[in-house]
């Protein structure tokens, strides 16, 4: 009798048990779907919004008229920032393709001083519609390449990541020559999106920056102002990108070499199973990181993620204010920023990405912030009263403080932020510290996901 009710028990404890696997295991597969909807909706997304960007910057040159131009320049403007927020939800092997984002990002930045120029007054000189034509040139396959990987994921099933490696191709036959093509840019076939989008990657980084006047003119810099000096080796490197993978919760790891990255901010490309990260060869410092693994459904609040995010930055040696989130459901992207005397310095900024499963840091992007980074002297100001007196008298302050921003040129100004309420909408203004003039003004967007400004 009592050997049959330990039976019993262990026979309902085995069905509690399979039943709980099974429940969990459906979940899991409801999750995976999810994530993979998610991500092919990002890259229809941001298949559609390049195409459309494409097209907008030929008729933006091919205009004659002033309007013309304006109209069209400001929907390049437009569909970059659009295509950017799509981009950031697609699983990439390179640690955030910083040469694909900054192509996007200075595209677009060029159209909007363009615009910016024209709605002025001025004229576009012979220099700058080259650098037009120069940047469309360099589109037209951006935008061939993202369509093709779209279309064959929709016809072929694509899949998004490489298959695992073989037996056979872990002793070293068969892989090194599909390698060696994704790394100098070559034609290679695409197994997945992820090595398409490798692909792309690698032949951008084989052109020389575009050279303009724009707020992300320099993204591509010359001589990047926050580096450390001196150069490290690649086992110094190894050694800075195994420290920083301890301090985001990896243990007792060797992260492997992947490759270098050319320009002044180049370095050496690390992986560790999901994770990807590069430390620049002058320096030695972290610029961009990226953990691609599965995320499991959200248990941390928008709030107990900017503690996370917090507690990350701390642990990596960073003093800096956190700004804003954008919330992407399974993550949360936050921006921080160097904050001296009181005074936020936005060109000095650093990207986030926190796991909303387990608080994890699963992306940053320090590049801003090594790209711009450096000792600044504040100059003579007006009181705070002073400068307030200055806005239209029905502008209802919310907010106020100093602030540095950048303008065309990558142009430093010393500002009063006043984040208001004009007509029912909120506005950031920003005006000049010493003088009084009005330098920018952005219009704040709440949406479900986050704050976002135009």
């Amino acid at each position: 009798m009592h050997r049959k009710l330990w039976f019993g028990i262990l026979a309902a404890a085995f069905l509690i048990s399979l039943g709980w696997g099974f429940n969990e295991y459906r979940l899991a597969g409801n999750y995976r779907l999810a994530a993979e909807n998610n991500n092919h909706r990002a890259l229809t997304d941001f298949a559609s919004h390049l195409d459309q960007m494409e097209t907008d910057m030929v008729k933006g040159d091919v205009a004659s008229n002033p309007t013309q131009k304006i109209l069209y320049l400001s929907q390049v403007s437009s569909k970059s920032e659009a295509a950017l927020q799509d981009f950031a939800q697609i699983p990439a092997d390179q640690a955030g393709l910083s040469y694909v984002g900054a192509f996007i990002t200075q595209s677009g930045d060029f159209a909007r001083t363009l615009t910016q120029k024209i709605a002025g007054g001025e004229t576009i000189s012979a220099e700058e519609e080259k650098t037009l034509r120069d940047m469309h040139e360099r589109l037209v396959p951006v935008n061939q390449k993202v369509q093709t990987i779209m279309t064959k994921m929709d016809t072929e099933n694509l899949a998004w990541t490489d298959p695992a490696p073989s037996i056979w191709q872990r002793l070293g036959f068969g892989g090194p020559k599909i390698a060696k093509a994704t790394a100098d840019g070559s034609e290679a076939p695409s197994k997945s999106v992820r090595s398409g989008l490798d692909q792309l990657e690698a032949s951008l980084q084989k052109l020389p920056p575009f050279s303009y006047t724009g707020q992300y003119a320099t993204r591509v810099v010359s001589k990047p102002l926050g580096l450390p000096s001196g150069n490290v080796t690649q086992n110094q490197a190894q050694g800075v990108a195994r420290d920083f993978l301890d301090k985001v919760g990896y243990r007792n790891i060797m992260p492997e070499f992947s490759g270098e990255s050319q320009g002044p901010l180049g370095g050496y490309m690390w992986k560790y199973k999901e994770a990807n990260l590069e430390v620049t060869r002058q320096g030695g410092v972290i610029t961009l990181y990226r953990d691609q693994r599965t995320i499991e459904p959200r248990t941390l609040t928008i709030e107990e993620a900017s503690k996370k995010a917090k507690v990350a930055l701390q642990a990596l040696g960073w003093q800096l204010t956190l700004t804003s989130n954008e919330d992407f459901g399974s993550y949360v992207q936050i921006d921080a920023v160097v904050e001296k005397d009181g005074v936020r310095i936005y060109p000095d900024k650093v990207r986030l990405m926190i796991a909303l499963d387990n608080g994890q840091l699963i992306g940053l992007d320090a590049t801003p912030y090594y790209a711009f980074h450096h000792s600044r002297t504040f100059p003579t100001k007006l009181t705070l009263d002073q400068a307030e007196r200055k806005l239209r008298p029905d502008y209802k302050v919310l907010e106020s403080r100093l602030a540095v921003i950048a303008k065309s040129g990558n142009q430093e100004v010393y500002c009063y932020e006043f984040r208001g309420r004009y007509q029912g909408e909120e506005y950031l203004l920003y005006l000049n510290a010493a003088t009084g003039a009005e330098e920018k003004i952005q219009r704040i967007i709440k949406t479900p996901r986050g704050e976002f400004l135009q």
